[in-house]
């Protein structure tokens, strides 16, 4: 992976980066415009090359396969220093933060640029989309891909940005304390939208409390003229009213600034009214959108609200964008194998989603045939027992034809549910477990299938699996 800048930057200004250590005063009048990530990829020459270390990887381990290609290479530990090319090394406390300083230094190159941040504990994926597709209609817009919303991401998202870049999206993801300081020294917001406060990454955050003060830092960072977009349903966030400029959207509650009426949810569209406050006029847009949920509804409003903020995008381009607005994969994806439909929610689940969309599920496919596929929800910690238990008071089991639940945490849901015949555990994603949910498919029609876990679990292989061998 590589970025070639628009606007190179002279590393005396990355020079003001802590801590760092030049094995020769050269690169004090180097030009950086190429960014280098990847060893394994790279086949050109130039550009300063970032060891970057995760969980399960350390890219220090291959300076040596790039180091006769580039032309310095950031380090953070001495010992992977090479002999004879002393004078191309840069060392650091932490690569990634010196990534992460080196695109905030980037970013704010673009003086007209607008970022726009995307944060929250369910939902930032489709909202950041939503605005993606709505502002992408009339201006030049960079966000984030896929789900590049931690310390690598973002930094990769930024560094997409081009002169004639208007405005930058980016998605937020803290799995630990902290994290939401460095992505907002990083990203610097023209505006925030936090989507709501649930209970994610509780192995590390602790506590729902932890999980608001974390998500909420990034307001701190929030341009000074800047605005943030928050759910008033959500009981942490209406909290907040310490902003210079805050708007505020709701299912329920009229006094917000964007808020809905008349909602109806069918097997493949929901339908509603957006009641819009605009300049003190009420403006009413109606939705049609393939997403489903009263959870969707949150991502539409909070999309409409952001691009109505800060662009100039019409009612009948509203409309017209989000009617067309296809659900992100693996995200409420919806397809259709041998007559029976499969949703696919399996990247990403914690209590909060995990409820929701269960109940939803069970209240728009009540009359359907319905099949559960559930799986582990990662990182709870100490929570982890109790709140896959409770999983028990979401479902319906006189209305659910199987249960088939998967993972090592799940099994606890398992010895709390009534069996009749129609509940199956397993351990991994399995051939076994193939093999069964094939000859159900193949054998039946007209079932509609909710697959749902935490992506590490990995039941999204299981629906690639299932898209391969079913009978089309």
């Amino acid at each position: 992976m590589e970025f070639k800048l628009d606007i190179p930057i002279f590393s005396k200004e990355f020079l003001n980066y802590p801590k760092i250590n030049l094995i020769k005063n050269n690169f004090l009048n180097y030009k950086i415009s190429k960014i280098v990530l990847d060893t394994r990829t790279y086949t050109g020459n130039g550009g300063i090359f970032f060891a970057l270390k995760g969980k399960s990887f350390d890219a220090h381990k291959f300076i040596k396969n790039i180091i006769n290609q580039i032309d310095y290479v950031v380090i953070s530990n001495k010992k992977y220093i090479i002999k004879n090319f002393e004078k191309k090394f840069i060392i650091v406390d932490d690569t990634t933060l010196a990534l992460d300083y080196l695109a905030y230094i980037y970013r704010s190159s673009f003086k007209k640029l607008k970022v726009i941040a995307v944060a929250g504990s369910n939902g930032k994926t489709t909202t950041k989309e939503l605005i993606k597709d709505l502002l992408s209609k009339k201006y030049k817009v960079v966000a984030s891909k896929e789900n590049q919303n931690n310390l690598f991401g973002v930094a990769y998202t930024l560094f997409n940005i081009k002169k004639d870049t208007e405005f930058c999206i980016v998605e937020l993801g803290i799995s630990y304390s902290n994290e939401m300081d460095i992505l907002g020294k990083t990203t610097r917001p023209d505006y925030v939208v936090i989507t709501n406060i649930g209970k994610e990454h509780l192995e590390f955050l602790k506590d729902i409390n932890n999980v608001f003060k974390e998500e909420t830092k990034i307001l701190k960072y929030l341009n000074s003229n800047g605005v943030a977009i928050l759910n008033k349903d959500d009981e942490f966030l209406r909290k907040i009213n310490f902003l210079k400029q805050q708007r505020w959207f709701s299912l329920y509650d009229s006094t917000a600034d964007i808020f809905i009426k008349n909602s109806k949810f069918h097997k493949t569209f929901t339908k509603f009214t957006v009641i819009l406050k605009e300049k003190g006029f009420l403006d009413n847009i109606e939705i049609k959108t393939k997403l489903l949920g009263r959870y969707n509804i949150y991502n539409i409003l909070s999309a409409i609200l952001t691009v109505k903020t800060c662009a100039d995008i019409n009612k009948e381009e509203i409309i017209a964008s989000i009617e067309n607005f296809n659900p992100v994969a693996m995200r409420g994806e919806r397809f259709k194998l041998n007559d029976n439909l499969i949703i696919n929610e399996s990247y990403n689940a914690n209590p909060d989603s995990m409820k929701e969309t269960i109940l939803e599920f069970q209240n728009i496919f009540s009359k359907e045939k319905k099949i559960l596929v559930l799986g582990d929800m990662l990182e709870l910690g100490v929570h982890s027992i109790k709140e896959h238990k409770n999983l028990k008071n979401y479902i319906n089991e006189e209305k659910i034809k199987h249960i088939f639940l998967v993972g090592k945490y799940i099994k606890h849901l398992y010895k709390e549910i009534n069996k009749k015949n129609n509940v199956s555990y397993y351990k991994t994603v399995n051939k076994k477990l193939i093999e069964t949910l094939i000859s159900l498919l193949n054998n039946n029609k007209n079932l509609v299938i909710l697959v749902k876990s935490s992506h590490g679990v990995g039941l999204w292989k299981l629906v690639e699996e299932l898209k391969l061998k079913i009978k089309k």
